[in-house]
């Protein structure tokens, strides 16, 4: 265990290296959509909208839908991508990282198990 454990707790600390990591996957894939010029093809008509939310959202629950927008939105495969070159497939790894860190958070909130009226965790 580290300071955070003893602070918080196993199952709280994982949910917030979960959330830090989600918060640097966005600002990945923000950084990413800054070098791609069209995304066309690269998924919905909503992922210029859906990379727009992330880029100007403040806090980390804006942060949480936005990527999950992004997530669905974007539909490309690898291998399409690298036919539309660099930025293409860098914003597409850095959209793969934001997968990992929303199912690392998803997989931390359910091990914590339920949570009790008023939105605190029970035992």
């Amino acid at each position: 265990m580290d300071g955070l454990d003893d602070a918080l707790g196993a199952d709280v600390s994982r949910i917030a290296r979960a959330r830090q990591s989600l918060e640097d996957a966005c600002a990945g894939v923000v950084e990413m959509a800054q070098a791609v010029e069209d995304f066309t093809g690269m998924g919905t008509d909503e992922l210029p909208a859906a990379v727009t939310a992330l880029a100007s959202s403040q806090y980390l629950d804006e942060d949480e839908g936005s990527a999950r927008w992004v997530s669905k939105a974007f539909t490309a495969s690898p291998m399409s991508l690298v036919s539309r070159g660099e930025a293409a497939l860098a914003f597409g790894g850095a959209v793969m990282v934001l997968r990992g860190a929303l199912h690392e958070l998803d997989q931390a909130v359910a091990a914590a198990g339920p949570t009790a009226p008023g939105g605190t965790f029970s035992s």
